[in-house]
């Protein structure tokens, strides 16, 4: 089934600007797979939370099933079933194996769906922090494997000769999306997905006080490297629970506060926002822990969702006084990165294409947590580190299709640590491991 690209990624730029979701990892914290019913669950929840309109959008890490070679993931019919948009993904860190099975994987939901499935996608993300993971910065955390700029490249020339229309993106860290050694990736996409936690910038003065502006300076040196393309908040939280990271303490309290001044900034503003996250103790608790419901699905969410004027513009005059100094800093470190990281592109790239194809999602992933060094990384639910010269650490959770048992927060090599699930470590590659550990990072035999 083929559709006109033009026509589909007109319709999502106007179709997008109000989108609300949450990541969602493949797996449970046992390592067992999600099934269609749990993916049911948690759409429906986040469709009816108190204080909300309804977040009824959903970002997957991998589109191919934990535990299956290249069969569709759960969560696409459960996403029909309950009518919930999805910015779809696909695990571009474990070689040219993966990416074939992810893509059959599209392809056998089309085949089985149609314009059911075909109709709710409102992007497909290229991989997850991969251009971070093999910078100096990634390699010295032990991110995990990567992937450079030509590798991705590669792989999106494969999306697009799908013909499925759907709009194309990546998302990374800002140290990533300033180094000007990716642009070619950035001409190549249409949106930029940007993932960052001033929970891990370990490296900066990360208290609560000083997270929106430190959101603010990284999101936007995102959109200035940009090119004039849209900047999705593909993912950011704060914790309810968990160790403190540099000044960050994680408390019910400042997870609110942030929310109040990040999150309600930027559905105000109509950003595309996918929130990390919507459940993470699925069914143990993670450490740190970023769910705004607890370990019962339907009880009421740990603090309030409801956004004022008051609370979502509270931080705005300490952002514009923080920028002037935000852009010199982070010019800076973009310059110190770049020469940096580009030399390490390639040996980065050739690790992560030498990487076992069977690193799979993650069952489930939590921000791990810790310090993560410093160097070209944004926090996000997979991956930790920061700029040369800027701090940002990652911790989203990144899935890869495969067995449905988890990896520990702690491997490296084959998989990212920040795919793996269990504790978090106490060294730079924490906030990756403890976000992979979420999703749900799996290894196949």
């Amino acid at each position: 089934m083929r559709f006109s690209s033009a026509i589909v990624v007109a319709g999502a730029a106007s179709a997008n600007a109000a989108l609300q979701g949450f990541n969602y990892g493949a797996g449970l914290t046992t390592g067992a797979a999600k099934t269609q019913q749990d993916f049911e669950t948690d759409f429906k929840r986040a469709q009816n939370l108190p204080g909300t309109s309804g977040w009824n959008a959903a970002r997957l890490y991998t589109s191919i099933q934990t535990g299956s070679q290249n069969d569709p993931i759960a969560a696409i019919p459960a996403a029909i079933a309950t009518n919930t948009k999805l910015l779809l993904g696909i695990w571009a860190s474990a070689g040219q194996e993966a990416v074939t099975n992810e893509l059959a994987a599209i392809d056998k939901a089309i085949q089985q769906y149609g314009s059911k499935f075909t109709d709710l996608v409102v992007g497909l993300s290229c991989g997850s922090e991969d251009l971070y993971r093999v910078t100096a910065t990634g390699i010295k955390n032990k991110a995990g494997i990567g992937a450079g700029p030509d590798v991705l490249l590669s792989y999106i020339k494969q999306i697009k000769a799908k013909n499925w229309g759907f709009s194309i993106g990546h998302v990374d860290t800002w140290t990533a999306w300033t180094n000007s050694s990716n642009n070619e990736v950035i001409e190549a996409i249409d949106w930029l997905g940007y993932d960052g936690y001033p929970y891990f910038e370990t490296d900066l003065s990360n208290s609560i006080d000083n997270a929106k502006s430190q959101f603010d300076q990284s999101f936007g040196a995102t959109k200035g490297a940009s090119m004039g393309k849209p900047v999705w908040m593909t993912e950011s939280g704060w914790p309810v629970s968990g160790p403190t990271s540099g000044q960050a303490e994680a408390s019910v309290d400042n997870a609110e506060r942030y929310w109040q001044e990040v999150a309600c900034m930027l559905i105000e503003s109509d950003t595309p926002t996918f929130w990390y996250t919507l459940r993470d103790a699925e069914p143990s608790v993670p450490s740190p822990s970023f769910g705004i419901i607890g370990q019962d699905v339907n009880s009421d969410p740990l603090y309030d969702l409801s956004c004022s004027a008051k609370n979502s513009t509270s931080s705005s005059a300490s952002s514009s006084a923080t920028s002037a100094m935000a852009s010199s800093a982070m010019a800076s470190g973009t310059a110190t990165a770049t020469a940096t990281e580009a030399s390490t592109t390639a040996s980065g790239s050739s690790s992560g294409e030498s990487g076992s194809p069977g690193v799979a999602p993650l069952a489930s992933a939590s921000p791990s947590s810790g310090s993560s060094g410093s160097g070209s990384s944004g926090s996000g639910s997979s991956g930790s580190g920061s700029g040369s010269s800027g701090s940002s650490n990652s911790t989203s959770p990144s899935y890869m299709p495969g067995s449905p048992s988890a990896a520990s927060p702690s491997s490296t090599g084959s998989m990212p640590a920040q795919y793996s699930t269990g504790a978090a470590s106490s060294n730079g590659l924490s906030a990756i491991a403890a976000i992979a550990a979420i999703i749900g990072l799996v290894v196949r035999a």
